[in-house]
């Protein structure tokens, strides 16, 4: 059975507007004192990306610990079940794991997703505040390890482990 999804056209109206928002996306005091300042643009190109400004994905912190991210769910993100589609929460792990990469990688370097492996625990509800928390397990000279989950509050409701290969340094 079906439920009637929330105010679509509101929330249709919210990610048009945050799509139009010229920047900056970093908050005040996101990033911790040990975050690389020539990586600060990095930072900002990813939070710029049409399909996380159109999603609503902010910036909460990074540092060298790892990132932390959130997203405000609405009916943009919603199944008829009421709940955040899947492909959502795939979409904005991969991102949130790589801002908290970026404090490790070389001057000069990038890298790029090779392999996500990402399990849903449970569905999260439409109108929660869902937070993700992104660490880096390993980072070598070409290959590098990540985990990040998408919570609310202690509770996982996806995890994901992602492969990044590292190029350019």
């Amino acid at each position: 059975m079906t439920r009637p999804l929330p105010d679509l056209a509101a929330a249709l109206a919210a990610a048009a507007a945050s799509v139009e928002h010229p920047g900056p996306f970093i908050p005040e005091g996101a990033l911790g004192p040990d975050f690389p300042a020539a990586r600060r643009a990095d930072v900002e190109l990813v939070l710029s990306l049409p399909f996380q400004r159109l999603m609503g994905f902010e910036l909460v912190r990074i540092t060298r610990d790892g990132a932390e991210s959130r997203l405000r769910l609405d009916a943009r993100h919603a199944t008829p079940a009421g709940t955040v589609h899947g492909g959502v929460l795939y979409g904005l792990l991969d991102p949130a794991a790589y801002l908290a990469l970026l404090p490790h990688l070389p001057d000069g370097a990038n890298a790029s997703t090779h392999d996500i492996f990402v399990s849903v625990m449970r569905p999260a509800p439409i109108g929660a505040d869902l937070r993700f928390h992104a660490r880096v397990i390993r980072s070598g000279r070409r290959v590098a390890f990540l985990d990040a989950e998408a919570r609310l509050g202690d509770t996982v409701y996806a995890a994901a482990r992602i492969t990044k290969t590292v190029f350019g340094a």
